[in-house]
Order: structure tokens, then C-alpha cells, then sequence
């Protein structure tokens, strides 16, 4: 136990120094390359209404022209470093194909979506409607059941375990159910991605609890790569402090969330994982109980969502937000590492 501490705190340093010298010349890059936030006035994709209240909550005459594609950060660093410091085991090969592939997805998404057509008022309202982001999951289910599929033939992953007594021999329908929830996940860690600081402190917490959890199990294929993704996370969140030198968005979002999934799955520690990301889960459960209750009652449950911009909304500093949810997820993390135990 010792000695795999003491590598992945090596690699951790590594992660670290090689994120503080590439941060700033990422940061010039966005900025040289026009990567940056440009909030408009734009009509809601339900058709009734404009974006004027999320406009305001994010304070858009002082933040806009932040880049908003720092998450290539962690798309980059992460990856690189563990290719050429860590042993790959099959299971490993298949989480960093996964970890490159949605963070490419992330930043396609913000390039082109996001960037590519801020000033066109119609190309942002139809990016809002129900009908193009069930395109965009359905197209993300497809590219997470086939990562699953990659990591079935690699015969780690032959049973699907939820508890001592529950478990499940995986079968194509389990494949595609494992893909819709890989997808769901991905899609909860994304939408996090709304405040200063509030998506990399939720998965400095996660990743710090997973390795402790892995550590105590004696389950060590991972944590090197763990180590290397808060390092990096480290970095991330020194620029993140408000107000943020930059956003993450997809590249950064996308990949963590997708990585922590994948070890909670192929570690048996799906439960615990639910546990520890829960407050994620639920930011993503507003945003669906608000698109669909706009979609079918046209009615709004919240504000505005996802539920950390209601907050915003009905008066809470971002900072009181941010700080709340992380403590959230903290009691969540002890919770799921509790069951992990068990």
C-alpha cells in the first residue's frame, strides 16, 4: 500500500507541474483563437420567452469574453501523462479511449455549437429546443454503449455487480443500459459546469474519495490514473476561483465525468459512485423535469435551471452556491464510501 501511495503521489506532482506550465499558454491560445464566452439575448427553445434572466445571473457585460474551453486542460494533460508514466492494463487502455473520445465530443460541441453560432440568434434557440438534444444523447448513447462494448472484450468486464448478492452476467441489453447510464452520467457532470469553481471542487472531492475508497479495497489499477487527474484538477481549480480566468465546458466536464463512471463500474463500486456524485445527479434532474414540464405543460418548475442557477436566481451569491454544494458532496462521498465498506 505504501509504495503504490508514494507512485501515485509522484504522479500526482508530475500532473501538477506539467498543468502549471501548460495553463497559460492554453489560456493565450483561447483568447488568440476567439474561444471565448459571447452571451446574447436569444429566444428560449420552448418558443416562449428570451434567456434575459440567465443573462443576468451570469453577470454577462463582465464575463463575457472568458474562454470558455479550459477544460482542454484536462482533456490534454491527463491522457498524456498517464500514457507515458503508467503501466496500461486493458481496462485502463479503454478508459483513456473513452476519456479522449468525449472530451473530443466536448470540444466539437463547444467549438462549433457553442462558439461557431453565438452570433446567430436562431442557431441558439433551436440548440435549446427538446429535439436537438435528444439528437445529441441519442448520438452520445450510441458512442458510450460502444466504449462499454470495447470494455467487455477486453474480459473485464464480464458480470455487472451491485451488491454481495446482486449481480448480473452482461449481456447486449446490459452493454446499451450500461452505455444510457455512461451517457447520463456524462451529461449530469457537464451541466454542473455552470459556476466558478463549482464543477472542479465537486470532482476534487469525487476523485479524492473514489482513490481512498479504492485504497482501502486494496483495488490499485486506478489510482495512478486518479492521481494524475487531481493533479490536474489542482491547477484547474487555482484558475477557477472567482472570477475564473476561464470555463471548462465539455473537453473538461465530459471526460471527468465519464472516467469516474467507468471506475465505479468496473471496480463493482457503481453504488458508492451514485453516492459520491449525487449532487450531480440531481443538477441534471432539474434540467430535465424543466425541459420536459416546458416541453409537454409549458410551464416552468424552477426559474430557471439547472437548480444552481434557480439559486442564483432567487438571490444566493455564487459563492454561497459553490460552497453548499461542495459540502453536499463531501456527505455524499463519506456515505458512499460507507457502503463501499460494507
Amino acid at each position: 500500500m505504501q509504495e503504490i501511495i508514494k507512485e501515485s503521489l509522484n504522479y500526482l506532482l508530475i500532473s501538477t507541474l506539467v498543468s502549471i506550465l501548460f495553463a497559460p499558454i492554453m489560456i493565450w491560445l483561447l483568447y488568440r483563437l476567439n474561444q471565448v464566452s459571447g452571451l446574447k439575448k436569444t429566444k428560449l427553445g420552448s418558443g416562449s420567452g428570451t434567456n434575459s434572466i440567465f443573462l443576468r445571473i451570469m453577470k454577462t457585460t463582465q464575463t463575457n469574453g472568458t474562454p470558455n474551453m479550459g477544460g482542454v486542460l484536462i482533456w490534454i494533460v491527463v491522457p498524456i501523462i498517464t500514457y507515458i508514466f503508467v503501466p496500461m492494463s486493458p481496462a485502463l487502455k479503454v478508459l483513456l479511449i473513452g476519456f479522449v473520445l468525449f472530451g473530443f465530443w466536448g470540444f466539437i460541441d463547444v467549438v462549433i455549437f457553442t462558439n461557431g453560432f453565438k452570433n446567430n440568434a436562431k442557431i441558439k434557440a433551436f440548440q435549446e429546443t427538446f429535439e436537438w438534444r435528444l439528437v445529441k444523447l441519442c448520438i452520445a448513447i450510441v458512442l458510450n454503449a460502444l466504449v462499454m462494448y470495447l470494455l467487455y472484450t477486453t474480459g473485464t468486464f464480464n458480470t455487472l455487480t451491485l451488491t454481495n448478492t446482486i449481480s448480473l452476467s452482461v449481456s447486449p441489453a446490459i452493454l446499451v443500459l450500461a452505455g444510457i447510464i455512461g451517457q447520463f452520467a456524462i451529461y449530469s457532470g457537464e451541466l454542473t459546469d455552470g459556476l466558478d469553481g463549482l464543477m472542479v471542487g465537486i470532482f476534487i472531492i469525487i476523485t479524492c474519495s473514489m482513490s481512498a475508497l479504492l485504497l482501502v479495497q486494496g483495488q490499485y489499477n486506478f489510482l495512478p490514473f486518479l492521481a494524475i487527474v487531481l493533479g490536474v484538477l489542482i491547477v484547474d481549480l487555482y484558475f477557477n476561483i472567482p472570477p475564473a480566468r476561464f470555463w471548462n465546458g465539455g473537453p473538461g466536464a465530459m471526460p471527468l465525468a465519464f472516467s469516474i463512471f467507468f471506475i465505479g463500474l468496473v471496480t463493482d463500486n457503481l453504488l458508492p459512485y451514485f453516492l459520491m456524485s449525487s449532487i450531480t445527479w440531481m443538477i441534471m434532474a432539474s434540467s430535465a423535469i424543466q425541459i420536459i414540464s416546458m416541453k409537454f405543460f409549458k410551464k416552468r418548475v424552477f426559474k430557471i435551471a439547472p437548480i444552481h442557477h434557480h439559486f442564483q436566481a432567487v438571490g444566493w451569491p455564487q459563492y454561497k452556491i459553490t460552497m453548499r454544494f461542495w459540502l453536499f458532496t463531501l456527505f455524499g462521498c463519506i456515505l458512499g464510501i460507507y457502503l463501499g465498506l460494507l
